[in-house]
């Protein structure tokens, strides 16, 4: 059965919105799925942002196989049933002066581990 609804992301991901799209991708598969994600600049520059985004797909990965290995359901349905493809928009505005809040919120994600504090 094909999803109910189908959607695109578009996002600078920072905490709020990585929380965002792993509730999206655990949605049940015939409810939602995830076309596209497409990272822009926003508090944080556009290759941070994909760092975000590329880290988030990585925990999901490590938590669906700890799941699974220790006899738990894996989740994350919508995201199993449909990968969405990850692009990566402007690095600036097209049309003002960029502002940024990396000062106040450093690169959009607490440190997971990852080189350079992501």
């Amino acid at each position: 059965m094909a999803p109910l609804n189908k959607v695109i992301i578009d996002t600078d991901p920072g905490v709020d919105d990585i929380l965002a799209m792993l509730l999206a991708f655990a949605a049940k598969p015939e409810e939602l799925q995830v076309l596209l994600v497409s990272v822009t600049f926003g508090n944080v520059d556009v290759q941070s942002c994909l760092r975000n985004v590329v880290s988030l797909f990585y925990v999901i990965e490590k938590e669906m196989r700890w799941r699974a290995e220790n006899g738990r359901e894996e989740g994350f349905e919508a995201l199993k049933a449909f990968k969405p493809l990850v692009a990566v928009g402007p690095a600036e505005p097209l049309a003002d002066q960029m502002m940024m809040a990396d000062y106040f919120r450093g690169l959009g994600l607490p440190s997971q581990g990852f080189e350079d504090g992501g």
